[in-house]
């Protein structure tokens, strides 16, 4: 009976956990939506030193200390335009949105598991749905932000070059390669009860 009221608590908690970072996920989104068509508001990116002159007479630095050639140095647009706001927004808005959908649908599953029979074929097909999502989704995000940052970068520069990509997608890979090893043992704890159910 402890062990049921244990993990009944921790599923509750993990809930509570996803519905709280379902909604902060979309706060974030909203707010970054708004401050996006606001005029003057901030666009920031990390440009490569590679690409950038003058490196060598920044000052506040002690002699010997020098800008890392291979780094990155952060810059803010003073008076973006529309374009470069929304390029900007291009480089977050999709990972908030994802993490939005992710977290709301195992909130959705932890609900499900806290009221009912978590060992079924629903669950599977839904954590597997959810383990494509992550890693498809991830894939996008990854694709959608380093166009919209190589783009951004573009108007920054005198040169108008391109930045490389600096992300990875292996990150967002990895937890929907998690995903679905979870959907798989659930698959057979299922396949093991129903053996169970057709020998007793």
């Amino acid at each position: 009976m402890d062990e049921g009221k244990r993990l009944t608590k921790w599923l509750r908690r993990l809930r509570g956990t996803a519905e709280f970072v379902y909604i902060a996920s979309l706060c974030g989104s909203v707010a970054m939506l708004v401050v996006a068509f606001i005029p003057r508001s901030p666009v920031v990116l990390a440009l490569p030193t590679t690409l950038l002159t003058g490196l060598d007479r920044i000052g506040g630095v002690a002699t010997g200390v020098v800008v890392y050639p291979m780094g990155e140095v952060v810059f803010e647009v003073t008076d973006p335009t529309l374009a470069q706001r929304m390029l900007y927004l291009a480089t977050i808005l999709p990972g908030l949105l994802l993490v939005a959908d992710i977290a709301r649908r195992l909130a959705r599953l932890l609900k499900s598991a806290q009221d009912t029979d978590p060992f079924t074929t629903q669950t599977v097909r839904e954590l597997t749905l959810v383990a494509k999502i992550t890693a498809f989704g991830g894939l996008a995000v990854y694709a959608v932000g380093n166009v919209a940052m190589w783009l951004l970068a573009s108007t920054m520069l005198d040169s108008g070059a391109r930045v490389d990509p600096v992300q990875s997608p292996v990150g967002w890979l990895a937890v929907g390669f998690i995903f679905a090893a979870f959907a798989q043992l659930i698959a057979r704890g299922v396949a093991m009860r129903t053996e169970l159910d057709t020998v007793i």
